[in-house]
């Protein structure tokens, strides 16, 4: 699908007061994409000594940004759009506009600009400490860091508000309505199937050999095929790149245009590099997919972060751990590594890449252990920035909550309390990857409904026609709806998560060869 396909998203051109709006936020999109070019920098090419003068530039920035976001010109704007959204006949893109813009104006004007900018600051200082951290192993060096954001965090919740507690505000902002009680509602049905499962499976004296996905993988030729995969899966290279930080990420610079991704290679384990770049490839494909009618302003986004994950652990592990996928591109990894694969069959490498076993590290846990990876991160996160406890027990409540939930506690800090960049700023994201895996389970539910020859196409090669779907009916829509209304259109059904728990049954009780659960009436 092309860049401008079949896209009938449009603003009302007509309207006076919805052009001034959008003459006002077209400038706003264009700084939000320098600075997302600027924290792109820092994590993939700055040198290490410049950290100093890019926090002042970040700083000067969200200041800008800020300013423009609060001034009365942009309140008397909006309002004016708004009234005339009463009065005339608005487009889905248009009221999508007013809705995200309202939100983003009224949070906004609830924060001075002083907190803004130094928020940005410590936002800078936050990575840069954060990465010493983890190379030298001290959580010490971070722990003032980390403190100094979850009183902000605070701070930022007191003035937004919430109903019940401070996380809620902080969940908000990254999935519209959600609520610390709906994530505990949530992870009820998660628990208890990623709990049965990894229990069902070490019970049932199952294993499987893994061994092919260890040896020495060059990191250039692991690059190289991390390249391949993205085209495979349709990643435009003509408005998108590929490079490597400490931890992957997908930003934009204006979505569907510049949309780019990085990897990180593990030397002695495969899958860290070839999951993560599928991983980032949805991500990527999602924000390519965005119509061009809503470049440089709030709506080219993702709907949300659950939505956005959604996309990626859909190709991640729906598509990129199936036996179908590599039925047709096994041929791809032999190329890169040809005497390390040349013996090993295609069966045996699928097979291995959904091996169950609990692990250290978030992003290479696999389908049944990972969401618990998650609830580990929720408690915590939900518990510092409501004040049940202390930045400096984290580290010791970390390996309890792993020791408790995985049966594993972490050697050292760097793949312990340190392995994620998250919380150099962001609290409440974290939730949103397991709403992501319940999204994409109730997606891809629906496409095998849509396509009944799912598996048969994609055993030939042939990723396009998910791709078109999920440009037809999620990507080119952005920001337009929210999330709960965008999976309502997509699936037919509100988002129900019991897809995920059938999802996640079916395939593991196939992998491991284990009997039905029996159900007790």
């Amino acid at each position: 699908m092309t860049l401008a396909s079949k896209s009938t998203i449009s603003f009302t051109t007509q309207n006076t007061y919805l052009n001034a709006l959008l003459e006002y936020l077209h400038p706003i999109g264009d700084l939000e994409a320098l600075l997302a070019l600027a924290s792109w920098d820092q994590q993939t090419a700055m040198p290490a000594e410049a950290g100093v003068m890019r926090m002042h530039q970040v700083a000067i920035l969200e200041s800008i940004i800020h300013e423009r976001l609060t001034a009365q010109e942009m309140g008397t704007l909006l309002s004016n759009a708004e009234k005339a959204a009463s009065q005339e006949s608005f487009t889905d893109a248009d009221r999508g506009l007013l809705r995200q813009t309202r939100r983003t104006y009224d949070h906004a004007t609830k924060l001075p600009k002083s907190l803004v900018e130094e928020k940005a600051r410590l936002r800078s200082e936050s990575v840069d400490a954060w990465q010493k951290s983890r190379a030298n192993n001290d959580f010490a060096l971070f722990a003032p860091f980390l403190q100094r954001t979850i009183a902000l965090k605070r701070e930022v919740a007191e003035r937004i508000g919430y109903t019940e507690f401070p996380y809620d505000a902080l969940l908000d902002d990254f999935e519209p309505g959600l609520t610390t009680r709906k994530v505990e509602a949530m992870f009820q049905s998660v628990r208890a199937v990623s709990t049965s499962l990894l229990q069902r499976i070490q019970q049932s004296g199952q294993t499987i050999d893994a061994s092919s996905l260890y040896g020495h993988f060059a990191p250039e030729q692991q690059h190289t095929l991390s390249d391949q995969l993205l085209r495979v899966i349709g990643y435009d290279f003509s408005r998108g790149q590929l490079a490597r930080s400490q931890h992957p990420f997908t930003t934009d610079f204006g979505a569907p245009f510049d949309v780019r991704v990085t990897n990180r290679y593990d030397e002695q384990y495969l899958p860290m590099g070839i999951m993560a770049g599928m991983h980032e490839g949805g991500h990527g494909l999602y924000a390519q997919g965005i119509s061009p009618a809503l470049a440089r302003t709030a709506l080219a986004n993702g709907a949300s972060l659950g939505i956005h994950e959604s996309q990626s652990r859909l190709w991640e592990n729906a598509i990129g751990r199936s036996s179908a996928f590599w039925q047709a591109h096994y041929g791809l990894l032999q190329q890169a590594f040809p005497e390390h694969f040349k013996d090993i069959e295609q069966a045996i490498f699928v097979r291995a890449l959904n091996t169950v076993k609990p692990s250290l590290i978030r992003v290479m846990a696999d389908e049944v252990t990972y969401n618990l990876h998650i609830l580990i991160r929720f408690e915590l996160e939900k518990g510092l920035v409501n004040g049940e406890f202390a930045v400096e027990s984290l580290p010791r409540l970390w390996n309890e909550r792993y020791q408790q939930y995985l049966g594993i506690t972490p050697p050292t800090e760097t793949e312990g309390v340190l392995q994620d960049v998250h919380w150099t700023s962001q609290f409440g994201y974290f939730p949103t990857y397991t709403l992501g895996n319940l999204y994409s389970a109730q997606i891809l539910h629906t496409l095998q409904q849509t396509f009944p020859d799912f598996q048969e196409q994609l055993a030939t090669g042939d990723t396009s026609f998910i791709l078109t779907w999920l440009r037809e009916h999620i990507h080119q829509y952005g920001v337009i709806y929210q999330p709960e209304e965008l999976i309502q259109r997509a699936t037919g059904e509100a988002p129900n998560p019991q897809y995920f728990v059938d999802y996640l049954t079916n395939k593991f009780e196939s992998v491991y060869n284990l009997p039905p659960e029996q159900v007790n009436n």
